[in-house]
């Protein structure tokens, strides 16, 4: 009897065992998918500027950054971000040393020179911003045509009516405080930013407060500009706007912006 239930028990255990290993070989597959997956993944640069919070900082933290990662991560892409100033950025993607950077507007200038998916990041608002002690003479953009002092960034696309308007004296800086610390100073007569990137700027810089908003610019459509020089571009590009398509329709991009622009 006793032998009998060792027996048994043997049994019992060689049963257990032999289950063991069919579960271990149905999972191997899975996992070997699952460590090959990782191993595929693609690595990507793409250029992140250093001036335009909070879409995009120096750091490399932004909403932009967090939109970019987000949409190419659900398509198995990683991406590393190449940190500079944005006119930097343009000459290099231009020239093909990189393949793409995010934050520029299509518009015609920038639709000649680089390439643009079908679907943008956010749109966002540009306006005016003066001195209220030294306010514009005008009450819309486009009557500011009296040889103002308008400052601006570097690089930067502000709507067709800027590129054409021969009328105002445009200064060109590279980062958004200067803006700011200029119209202080009586540099300048107004500038153009984006209400968000203002929101933020405003709260580091002294006295920001006699900085206000005079009125609305030309809205903007911001995207991802790849280069038509730089080999696979638009293999990138299109998986972009599959990524895209998806955290919009899963609601993840209208997280992200939280408010800061209209997706």
């Amino acid at each position: 009897m006793l032998m009998c239930g060792g027996l048994f028990k043997i049994f019992m255990e060689w049963n257990g065992m032999r289950s063991n290993f069919r579960l271990i070989f149905r999972l191997i597959p899975l996992l070997l998918g699952f460590f090959l997956q990782i191993a595929a993944a693609e690595t990507i640069q793409i250029g992140a500027e250093d001036s335009w919070p909070p879409f995009s900082r120096k750091d490399g933290t932004g909403l932009t950054n967090t939109i970019v990662k987000e949409a190419y991560a659900s398509q198995g892409v990683d991406v590393e971000f190449v940190i500079a100033p944005y006119s930097r950025l343009l000459r290099e993607v231009k020239t093909g040393r990189l393949m793409a950077l995010f934050n520029v507007t299509r518009e015609e200038s920038t639709q000649q020179t680089f390439l643009f998916g079908e679907h943008k990041l956010f749109t966002a608002t540009t306006a005016y911003y003066h001195h209220k002690n030294r306010p514009l003479n005008a009450s819309n953009f486009r009557e500011v045509n009296h040889g103002e002092k308008i400052g601006m960034i570097l690089g930067y696309e502000y709507g067709p009516f800027i590129l054409s308007n021969r009328d105002i004296a445009s200064i060109r800086v590279k980062y958004q405080s200067q803006l700011v610390k200029m119209l202080l100073k009586n540099r300048l007569d107004g500038a153009l930013m984006f209400d968000a990137i203002a929101d933020d700027i405003f709260k580091t810089i002294k006295n920001s407060e006699k900085i206000v908003r005079a009125f609305d610019g030309q809205h903007s459509d911001i995207y991802v500009a790849f280069s038509r020089r730089f080999p696979g571009a638009e293999k990138y590009m299109n998986l972009l706007d599959k990524g895209l398509m998806q955290i919009r329709k899963n609601g993840q991009l209208s997280r992200i912006l939280d408010g800061k622009a209209v997706p």
